[in-house]
């Protein structure tokens, strides 16, 4: 597992200039940072759809941090076309939580979340796309992190979330990597105390 350093991107900057980054929060393009590999490309065109990163074997990446539906026809149509494709998805199993003054942008706390994520949390997003699960040319990769959460209560936000705004999520670290490819490296998950059916 190498470490994080945030670095300017390696390679690709001219696909990747002014293409699909001003809705990401840090967190997308620190992942992409710390997967990149010399050769890699950042933010090519294939089959008409933005990919990440395009690795220098040929195999396409794709991170996810946010609802994995949201890719599900992406991924699963250029698995079906014969592309190697790679889904990177991050698990907080820490996070830091800051909070902006809504005026002055100054820090004003520092604590810790008291959620913890483990890799379980994974299939809280792959209800509702089971598809990629064990899917041919399909390497789901999960990314255990620690990182960080910036709000703001500006009165933007959501009511239930009592008008707080995410100003950014951020990557502190990298723990650990876990990657799925086939049926039974899925089916491992599985504890092996739980009773039948489920083991």
């Amino acid at each position: 597992m190498k470490p994080y350093i945030l670095e300017r991107m390696k390679s690709g900057a001219e696909e990747r200039v002014g293409i699909n980054l001003y809705s990401e929060y840090s967190l997308h393009a620190q992942l992409k940072e710390y997967l990149a590999e010399p050769g890699d490309r950042f933010e090519v065109l294939v089959e008409g759809k933005v990919i990440d990163l395009v690795r220098a074997d040929g195999e396409l990446v794709e991170v996810q941090t946010g609802h994995l539906f949201q890719i599900k026809a992406k991924v699963l149509g250029l698995a079906e076309k014969g592309y190697r494709v790679r889904v990177v998805y991050p698990v907080s199993v820490a996070c830091e939580l800051r909070r902006l003054d809504p005026v002055t942008n100054e820090l004003l706390s520092v604590r810790r979340s008291p959620k913890r994520g483990n890799i379980y949390c994974l299939f809280d997003e792959l209800v509702r796309a089971p598809e990629l699960v064990a899917a041919s040319n399909i390497t789901f990769e999960v990314l255990m992190i620690h990182s960080a959460k910036t709000k703001t209560r500006d009165g933007s936000g959501s009511f239930w979330r009592r008008g707080d705004r995410t100003v950014d999520r951020e990557l502190i670290q990298v723990i650990s990597s876990h990657s799925f490819c086939s049926r039974d490296q899925w089916l491992a998950i599985i504890p092996g105390s739980l009773a039948q059916p489920w083991n």
